[in-house]
């Protein structure tokens, strides 16, 4: 694989986990299930969830 695709990807899935740092996943929890499943996914997913009070 071309290394600049798995920066890019691995930058897509930390701006996901920045998304997520205010869900009950937290950062690291969107992070690393962006990484498993895709970015696109899991944002669609923070989307549609409260963020925790």
């Amino acid at each position: 694989m071309n290394p600049v695709v798995v920066i890019a990807y691995l930058g897509l899935c930390a701006i996901v986990g920045l998304f997520g740092r205010d869900r009950a996943l937290g950062f690291g929890g969107a992070f690393i299930l962006s990484i498993i499943l895709t970015p696109l996914t899991v944002a669609i997913t923070l989307l549609l969830t409260q963020p925790k009070h």
